[in-house]
């Protein structure tokens, strides 16, 4: 008697773990990482893919980045369908930039990504980490300042031989 509801349950678990394995096939990819420098903007990609029944209907997306001097701009993500079907997916594309503030200090700040099915009362989120790196100002080299203040000093030398010459 033992062996058939060994045989049984078995039975049973086959039958279950199927609608288990497939009850959020949604996953939603975004890099690791990205690196921005401090003053500058990043673009984010993503993909997003549904493996299975029922459709996912993106109905609201929601961006939290670690710091309130790290802005983001999702206008990209409204290129993103409406609905992805069974077996559908959305990307790699552009789904939103970040933007570093200048006076950002240099580190890692983590950032996460959610996407909201508000039919089937469900979501799905993403986790990254932005890297800021310091801003790099750009300096003139001497060999251009010296070229610039000899031009200036040999425009005022020939202005001032015109005024000599003329009086």
């Amino acid at each position: 008697m033992k062996p058939t509801r060994l045989i049984l349950a078995t039975l049973a678990l086959l039958a279950i773990l199927p609608a288990v394995a497939q009850a959020d096939p949604v996953t939603l990819t975004l890099p690791p990482s990205v690196v921005v420098q401090a003053g500058g903007s990043v673009t984010v990609n993503g993909t997003l893919a549904n493996g299975g029944n029922p459709a996912f209907n993106i109905t609201s997306w929601f961006i939290n980045l670690s710091n309130p001097l790290l802005t983001f701009d999702d206008t990209a993500f409204f290129a993103a369908p409406l609905v992805l079907g069974a077996g559908e997916t959305y990307g790699p594309a552009a789904f939103f930039d970040v933007f570093a503030n200048a006076a950002l200090a240099p580190g890692n700040y983590n950032g996460t990504f959610t996407v909201n099915d508000d039919t089937r009362n469900s979501n799905v989120t993403g986790t990254f980490v932005i890297t800021v790196t310091p801003s790099t100002q750009v300096v003139p080299e001497p060999a251009s300042l010296v070229l610039l203040g000899s031009g200036l000093s040999g425009y005022l030398l020939a202005r001032r031989r015109k005024k000599q010459k003329a009086s």
